[in-house]
């Protein structure tokens, strides 16, 4: 079963499994890719091959299926080694809150449950 996290509107937290590029803004470190796990109107979850500073703002590309990339800004409010896969798994807050229907969209379309079976 998949576990939405229905704390406060804004912090409902979809499953995704998009892969993504997290980039630190100020360019002293090179893009690090991994895979956008979670995501609610405020923040991402994601899981990294490399560690980001924690507080370091961070722009993150989405590479979705279905949908032109979407760059989401942040910054990293918390880094810890994943706890069930190789890498790292890091808090993206937002700057701005993004709209809920976005959110819903884009976990409807690239979660791979709900998703079409054929493009995996």
């Amino acid at each position: 079963m998949t576990h939405v996290n229905r704390r406060r509107p804004s912090h409902t937290r979809f499953p995704l499994c998009v892969p993504a590029v997290a980039e630190t803004m100020g360019g002293e470190d090179r893009p690090t890719q991994g895979e956008a796990q979670d995501m609610s109107r405020s923040g991402l979850g994601l899981r990294m091959q490399a560690t980001v500073a924690p507080d370091a703002p961070v722009r993150v590309t989405l590479r979705l299926r279905r949908r032109p990339e979407v760059t989401l800004l942040g910054k990293v409010v918390w880094v810890r080694p994943h706890p069930d896969l190789p890498g790292w798994a890091i808090g993206i807050q937002f700057g701005d809150e993004i709209r809920g229907e976005m959110v819903a969209e884009i976990a409807d379309a690239e979660y791979p449950p709900w998703g079409d079976p054929g493009r995996r």
